[in-house]
């Protein structure tokens, strides 16, 4: 959790310092539906399944492992989360958000498993750390833009960090450890809907999803948000959000062989520092 805070207060920090860099101009408001510039600070609660196959050139296909039900993994957390927005033309935005989830856990082997070239024997104690980190980076084009609402369609990229280490120890036969380390980035057609209900309730939805080789990489997801939010004043906002995700990968990396998917949906409550 320390680590997670760390990064959060440099991402802070950055943010700030950019926003000290534009030039005054670039720091005026548009309309209710958007702000020029803003960032926001996010306290998440995260429900998560991740279910991962490492496979083997020589060995062939894996076990099939749910980190959430066989590993004792736990399936939720609270998380901060960053994200900042910027209009740098009327019709165009760009978004991202930072999400950092770090679990551990221990458990028993219920079975054989094949993880990779290895095979835990039934009864090994299993160690398994867990660490993975998600950056949305949308841009979207808004043709449509009226008095209370606006429309828009564009593109994202979605970039996850993952690493993983699964340690286990049966007595009498030894002990093993393997690790995962890989970076996927999965870019995804977008749309997105805004809306103001009132001059200080503002609603946001926006859908990514595509499916797409790149390399060793070959894998499909999907981006669902909602979040509605009471503007105060000129540099204020607070709210809430839902953020949905899911995501399956096929990877023939060196780093990696075998099969990934994982959903991370969370709720979240905001405050928005809006310039």
């Amino acid at each position: 959790m320390k680590r997670i805070f760390e990064r959060t207060t440099v991402l802070a920090v950055l943010a700030v310092l950019a926003m000290g860099a534009a030039p005054a101009e670039a720091q005026q408001n548009y309309d209710l539906l958007f702000d020029k510039f803003s960032v926001r600070l996010e306290g998440s609660w995260v429900s998560l399944s991740t279910e991962i196959r490492v496979d083997s050139k020589t060995a062939g296909q894996g076990t099939t492992l749910n980190f959430e039900d066989d590993l004792n993994l736990g399936s939720g957390d609270l998380v901060p989360s960053f994200s900042f927005e910027w209009q740098f033309g009327r019709k165009h935005r760009l978004g991202v958000r930072w999400q950092d989830i770090g679990r551990g856990s221990n458990a028993q082997a219920l079975t054989d498993i094949q993880w990779g070239d290895e095979v835990i024997p039934i009864d090994a104690d299993i160690t398994l750390s867990f660490d993975s980190t998600q950056v949305f980076i949308d841009y979207t084009y808004f043709p449509w833009i009226k008095d209370r609402w606006a429309a828009g369609f564009g593109g994202g990229l979605r970039v996850m960090d993952l690493n993983s280490t699964l340690t286990w120890e049966e007595q009498n036969i030894g002990n093993g450890k393997n690790s995962i380390n890989g970076t996927a980035p999965l870019p995804y057609f977008y749309f997105e809907y805004r809306r103001m209900f009132s001059d200080n309730w503002r609603f946001v939805t926006g859908l990514g999803w595509l499916y797409i080789e790149i390399g060793d990489i070959s894998g499909g997801q999907w981006v669902g948000r909602a979040s509605i939010e009471y503007l105060l004043g000129e540099r204020w906002g607070f709210g809430a959000a839902v953020n949905l995700s899911t995501i399956g990968v096929d990877w023939e990396g060196a780093e990696f062989l075998g099969r990934f998917e994982m959903d991370i949906n969370d709720f979240s409550l905001f405050a928005r520092i809006r310039f």
